[in-house]
């Protein structure tokens, strides 16, 4: 954990702190080594929450982005079922970020008990999904233009399968990697949009800007959806429905 209670405040990993889990209130230790980023951990081996990961750097940066109090929020069901949120925005939106492998059945759990969620997901995790990634998005069809969207070649990218069936918006960051659309390079870094297509069942590819992406979270403001001209080199633009708090729940 990046947070416990420390005489009831929320505080980071200092060494020789102690404080409390702030989801199930037991005692929690910093741990302040050179190996690991300093993190807080349970007195001995409980974990209260069977669906927390591993954190790296790679959570850590995309939690700095928001503020301190979206961040590691617990989230109560009205059963009484309790977990801790990657990220919960104001408006009740939860970011799960995904670096490990997630089995299936914990993946539609956490989009259940969430309801309104969306994945980032670690896409530099494997190394064969990125050069996939590439061809697939590379040679698969031009579906749309305005926004960019694009029916993928899936057979050879494990991403896509892992990632099957889709239920709800899953965000894939390769970081700063390059990509290529209809033979032009896009113009600058990009998150990738998985989207099921309804009329096909398929899984469609769009792209967003990261910037975009947090500024959604934080304000509400617009995603930037790339667009593609077939003769021009592909640029990012404003396009979303009037009126639509969470294009995350678009159909096409």
């Amino acid at each position: 954990m990046k947070y416990a209670l420390v005489n009831g405040t929320r505080q980071e990993a200092q060494p020789k702190l102690r404080g409390a889990c702030p989801n199930c209130e037991r005692e929690a230790v910093a741990k302040c080594g050179q190996q690991r980023i300093w993190h807080w951990s349970h007195l001995g081996k409980l974990e209260c929450d069977h669906w927390w990961e591993p954190e790296t750097e790679w959570h850590r940066s995309w939690k700095a982005l928001f503020p301190e109090e979206w961040q590691e929020v617990v989230h109560v069901a009205d059963d009484g079922e309790r977990h801790i949120a990657d990220v919960k925005t104001g408006a009740g939106l939860v970011v799960e970020l995904q670096h490990s492998p997630i089995a299936p059945e914990e993946r539609f759990s956490r989009e259940s008990f969430y309801k309104s969620m969306a994945w980032i997901v670690d896409g530099t995790r494997y190394k064969r999904d990125l050069t996939a990634f590439r061809e697939a998005v590379a040679h698969g069809s031009i579906i749309n233009d305005n926004p960019l969207y694009i029916n993928p070649l899936t057979s050879g990218a494990g991403i896509f399968r892992r990632w099957a069936p889709l239920q709800c918006a899953v965000f894939v960051d390769f970081g700063n990697e390059e990509f290529s659309i209809a033979g032009f390079a896009l113009p600058k870094a990009v998150l990738w949009l998985f989207q099921l297509d309804r009329t096909t069942g398929r899984v469609v590819v769009g792209a967003v800007t990261r910037e975009s992406f947090v500024q959604f979270c934080l304000t509400g403001s617009e995603l930037q959806r790339l667009v593609v001209t077939r003769a021009q080199q592909p640029r990012v633009r404003y396009q979303l429905p009037q009126g639509r708090r969470y294009p995350l729940r678009r159909r096409f």
